[in-house]
């Protein structure tokens, strides 16, 4: 399978072979065309994730071809290939919507590190425009997003017990979303046409709770003027959902339990049994086995309740899925936003102990907050990358704060920390870091591994 399809425009007939066969090789499925006219002939009979694009070209221009291709918004990232041309038109180019240009004679490890990215950012464009659309045709609040190892697998999990009656325990941290894989439990299953009801047991006592699952009749107490249907009443027929079904009060524990086994009820105040047809899922971030060692949960409900179980992963066991979760978050509140490179990378490596919520509440936040339709890393500079990193985790070493530029610090750990700031503004391209610094980008590479210095934005 192709990693993705390019086209490289180029008047240098050697060039185009070189990185034909080059790019081939690394698994991508590549055409070419000699000139603009030609590109753009190709651009409009066929799809192509990147477009490498030289400037200076006889009859159309590179330049041309951009402005064109912007234009006609043929869904295609840009990487200018520049020898020649001037500081001008590199300027141009990136304001007319290129996505990286790389001068000649370029690394090929570069370029290949380019294509990729411009790749993952096509996509992430095309994922954008369909949830968009998505959004705009369903009017829903919510849905599972998520393209990881770990999200196929839970998806896999919900199609296979949807169909069946089963009542389900949903497993996870605050803030994972377990009832948005409740209501994915709902939508695929025989009773997707009847309601879908959510209660979260924490939110009542005792005495509330009772009334608000199985309803009052009048005169079952003081307030009580009118007879009221309970919750699991309104939802006969479709899925009731308790959230944070650890804190039901014990007492009320043995009536859920033979609701559960009979799907009777009895109004709070009432003589006669209901009987419904409801399917229970269930939702805890607590260890329900040790509430049962503590004698706070039944062990009998606790068994009935664990039917099936599903645990949703947390938010820093599927990395892949921030860029797509983000771009989900900006359609979802209607921003005309896009995060760069360098702020998703830092959406990656911050620890999100709230997981998806709270990446949702930084993602609302940032877009209301920058003026700008571009949000880069600075404008989440509120983020803090935990000290507790995972061993795999690569980051470069924080900036200096304003009390450390007052210390007194060796030249070595000066030069370490200018070289950090430079990789940061220049969003981790290192040749543009060594034109920076005014060194080889070998010296550069060196003097990073010297120092331990890895780029966040690798």
């Amino acid at each position: 399978m192709s990693k993705g399809k390019i086209l490289v425009v180029d008047d240098e007939a050697s060039l185009r072979l070189l990185l034909g066969k080059e790019l081939g090789r690394m698994g991508y499925s590549v055409e070419t065309a000699a000139d603009g006219g030609a590109a753009l002939t190709r651009l409009r009979e066929d799809f192509f994730h990147v477009v490498l694009l030289d400037i200076l070209m006889p009859n159309t221009d590179g330049m041309e071809v951009l402005r064109t291709i912007k234009q006609d918004a043929i869904p295609s990232e840009v990487i200018i290939l520049t020898g020649n041309a001037t500081f001008e038109n590199v300027i141009e180019s990136m304001k007319l919507g290129a996505f990286e240009y790389i001068r000649k004679p370029y690394e090929l490890n570069e370029l290949l590190l380019q294509v990729e990215r411009a790749i993952d950012h096509q996509r992430s464009q095309v994922d954008l425009k369909i949830l968009r659309e998505e959004l705009a045709k369903t009017g829903r609040g919510g849905q599972l997003v998520g393209k990881s190892k770990v999200m196929l697998e839970l998806q896999n999990i919900i199609s296979r017990i949807a169909p069946t009656q089963s009542t389900v325990l949903i497993l996870g941290e605050s803030g994972t979303g377990k009832e948005l894989v409740a209501r994915s439990i709902h939508d695929h299953s025989l009773r997707k046409e009847k309601p879908f009801i959510a209660i979260s047991c924490a939110s009542f006592s005792e005495t509330l709770l009772e009334s608000e699952l199985f309803g009052y009749e009048k005169g079952a107490f003081t307030d009580a003027k009118a007879q009221k249907r309970g919750l699991a009443e309104i939802a006969d027929g479709g899925t009731l959902f308790l959230d944070e079904i650890g804190e039901i009060p014990i007492h009320f524990q043995a009536k859920l339990l033979r609701f559960l086994e009979t799907g009777e009820i009895r109004r709070v105040g009432g003589t006669r049994d209901i009987v419904l047809n409801v399917r229970i899922i269930c939702a805890t971030n607590q260890p329900l086995e040790k509430l049962v060692a503590e004698n706070r949960f039944r062990a009998d409900l606790f068994y009935r309740l664990n039917v099936l179980s599903v645990t949703v992963p947390l938010l820093r066991d599927r990395v892949d899925d921030i860029a797509l979760l983000a771009n989900y978050f900006i359609a979802q509140q209607g921003f005309q936003k896009e995060f760069d490179r360098g702020a998703i990378q830092m959406l990656k490596t911050y620890g999100w102990r709230g997981n998806v919520r709270e990446l949702k509440n930084v993602v609302e936040r940032t877009c209301i907050l920058t003026k700008a339709n571009t949000v880069t890393a600075d404008n989440l500079s509120f983020l803090r990358v935990p000290r507790e990193k995972e061993p795999e985790q690569r980051h470069s070493n924080p900036p200096a704060t304003p009390q450390e530029d007052n210390e007194a610090l060796s030249l070595k750990e000066m030069e370490r920390r200018h070289i950090i700031k430079v990789l940061g503004i220049t969003r981790g391209h290192k040749g543009k870091a060594a034109e920076m610094l005014e060194i080889n980008p070998k010296t550069l590479y060196l003097k990073m591994k010297t120092y331990n210095i890895v780029s966040v934005y690798e």
